[in-house]
């Protein structure tokens, strides 16, 4: 039996308008388009941005950074983690925490997720902890958080540094404190696809001095941001002179125009995700074989980079891979918009022996060579998640409906 829905127009993302071409046209007429550019009498779009996203995010520091996993690099660098040390990461998350972790020369130790969050597993992060590990890198994953309160016990009970990735996360709350607040560092991704998004761009948050002042050195080329009262003395916002290594990850006016314009839109959007995931979940839980994700009460304020739904192997008798490629069809869906869930990062190519690694040692790659898995909870999620782009989720409930008929018919065939 042919399938016949066939669905138009789901919500464009990223969301754009007259007053964010107009913010764009502000910088371009300014004669500053970089922090590194002339100082024009005003504070930098950038300035302007990390200080109310800070606000937002209620804590005293932002440093802004050109790419999510920038933001990841000046974490651990800022950290002083290095080279001898073991970061735990999720299995099953996207490349940059795996990568980041790569890039300073330490090894990303995996641990397994638990099955219906998708986050990293507290029980799991103790059973892979060695006396060289260093931290713990929790990833909140697409429409959930890590146990929060765990890990920071965890942390704290081994004297561990906690770093949050929040990129799937912007806007996100536990027990009232925002994502990426509850550890020693939060950081964030404003790439594409993200809640919060300029195209690429990057941001981590903290409340210690000291950590700021790390972040914006690695950021800036170890350079630190002017005061206010000393701009006029200098021609651009930063100045040489911090006793540490930084490479250049700034972000620049144009992105940091569209941060401004974007970020007062965030909640709005995120309360109509929220809304629209409680319906769906409401829905799609009916379909024989279909699970929605587990909801930690925790979570006051939920934000969507993705929407999951998982089947059930032993009820549904068709595979999620296929399914995906059906709905794809169907609803006019691409891989954008629809897709499986992160492939288990031990069987991503990045942990392949590379000749640039050679270098470091044999030890080093026999260490990261050990990261090699299986993880149960990974492979299963993996192999039976589907995840919606956040972006369908600002669809009408007559398209909403549309998408439950069409997952209904194809695993039930009615």
């Amino acid at each position: 039996m042919a399938m016949s829905i066939k669905q138009q127009g789901w919500p464009r993302w990223p969301i754009a308008d007259e007053e964010t071409l107009e913010q764009l046209r502000l910088v371009l007429e300014s004669g500053r388009w970089a922090i590194s550019g002339p100082y024009t009498g005003e504070p930098t779009r950038e300035q302007q941005f990390a200080e109310q996203f800070a606000a937002y995010n209620g804590v005293r520091w932002c440093v802004t950074l050109d790419h999510g996993t920038s933001a990841l690099i000046a974490a651990l660098e800022a950290l002083d983690i290095g080279a001898g040390d073991e970061v735990i990461v999720p299995g099953l998350t996207w490349v940059a925490p795996a990568l980041a972790v790569i890039s300073v020369n330490a090894v990303p130790v995996f641990a397994d997720v638990e099955r219906d969050t998708l986050c990293m597993d507290v029980h799991a992060v103790e059973q892979v902890m060695t006396k060289r590990t260093r931290a713990i890198l929790a990833v909140h994953m697409y429409g959930n958080m890590t146990d929060m309160d765990a890990m920071q016990a965890l942390a704290e009970k081994h004297g561990l540094y906690l770093i949050e990735d929040a990129a799937h996360s912007h806007g996100a709350s536990w027990n009232g404190r925002m994502a990426g607040s509850l550890g020693h560092i939060g950081v964030f991704s404003m790439q594409q696809g993200k809640v919060l998004t300029c195209g690429e761009g990057g941001a981590a948050i903290t409340d210690e001095d000291e950590l700021k002042d790390r972040l914006e050195a690695s950021a800036w080329n170890a350079r630190t941001r002017i005061a206010p009262s000393e701009q006029l003395l200098f021609p651009m916002s930063l100045d040489e002179g911090m006793p540490r290594f930084g490479t250049n990850r700034c972000l620049s006016e144009f992105q940091a125009a569209v941060l401004l314009d974007q970020l007062p839109r965030l909640d709005r959007q995120n309360r109509m995700r929220e809304a629209h995931a409680g319906w769906l979940d409401h829905q799609c839980s009916q379909i024989q074989g279909v699970q929605v994700m587990r909801k930690d009460p925790r979570i006051k304020q939920r934000t969507y980079y993705g929407y999951v739904l998982q089947l059930d192997p032993q009820e549904c008798p068709i595979s999620a891979h296929d399914l995906i490629a059906h709905l794809q069809q169907d609803l006019q869906m691409g891989d954008f918009l629809l897709h499986s869930a992160y492939k288990p990062l031990y069987r991503n190519p990045l942990f392949r022996p590379h000749p640039r690694r050679h270098a470091i040692g044999a030890a080093y790659m026999e260490a990261l060579q050990r990261q090699s898995g299986p993880l149960a909870n990974c492979e299963y999620a993996y192999a039976n998640s589907i995840v919606f782009h956040h972006s369908i989720l600002l669809a009408d409930q007559a398209q909403l409906s549309r998408l439950v008929e069409a997952l209904a018919f194809r695993i039930t065939g009615k």
